[in-house]
């Protein structure tokens, strides 16, 4: 059983986007970040 092109396609796309907003996201809000405060808070 062959697995269609477009279902491919759309898993490939869908796992691109989802990693890029679950990578991006935090990593932009991280360098938004006063580092001399971030690590006094820890």
């Amino acid at each position: 059983m062959a697995t269609p092109w477009d279902t491919f396609a759309a898993a490939i796309g869908v796992s691109t986007v989802v990693g890029l907003v679950f990578g991006v996201a935090p990593a932009w809000r991280a360098a938004r970040l006063n580092v001399v405060e971030s690590l006094r808070a820890k």
